[in-house]
């Protein structure tokens, strides 16, 4: 059997998007009082608060925020979005959603396009969105989508129906790779 032909690869990590910095912020702005409070109680020796934890409870309270935060960040930071092109389909991964290698075959495949989307709006924000659609029948029609980050995706319209929304960072790359793709299909129809 011949190996197929690879004609896009995109890796894509939320180590890349601005939200990573967000979040690294937003951890250091939880962790900063607190590690205060430890600071003022146990070096300094002078209470921390109107009504002070005793030193145990302080440190206990420290460790257990530093940790779910650090795992937040250990989290959004092995995020990935793998996505690949070849001569049968659309291989995607999504660790920590979809862990098996999944594919779209060009015959799942009935039209696609490059389109602008609003991730906010249309989805909910970032990452793998999916099944709202089908909870609120009629009222969200954009499908499921895997994004890091951007506003750039190839929409792909299935022959079953379903609407998937795959970000990219080199749409034009990712369009000329479906291209073809897809023109080996119309070779063996």
């Amino acid at each position: 059997m011949k190996p197929n032909k690879v004609y896009f690869k995109e890796e894509q990590t939320f180590k890349q998007s601005p939200r990573m910095w967000i979040l690294i912020t937003a951890v250091f702005a939880s962790i900063a009082p607190i590690a205060y409070g430890l600071y003022q109680q146990l070096v300094l020796g002078k209470p921390w608060g109107d009504e002070p934890m005793s030193d145990k409870n302080l440190i206990y309270t420290f460790v257990f925020i530093f940790i779910l935060m650090a795992g937040l960040v250990i989290f959004f930071s092995r995020m990935k979005l793998q996505v690949r092109v070849d001569s049968e389909g659309i291989r995607y991964r999504f660790p920590f959603y979809i862990i098996k290698e999944r594919i779209i075959s060009r015959e799942q495949i009935n039209r696609y396009e490059i389109r602008t989307y609003r991730p906010l709006i249309e989805y909910g924000g970032w990452g793998y969105k999916t099944g709202i659609h089908r909870k609120l029948k009629g009222l969200n029609k954009s499908g499921t989508a895997m994004t890091i980050m951007g506003k750039t995706g190839l929409q792909l319209y299935l022959e079953d129906g379903q609407k998937i929304l795959i970000g990219t960072q080199r749409p034009e790359a990712f369009r000329r790779a479906m291209d073809k793709m897809m023109a080996q299909k119309m070779r063996n129809e």
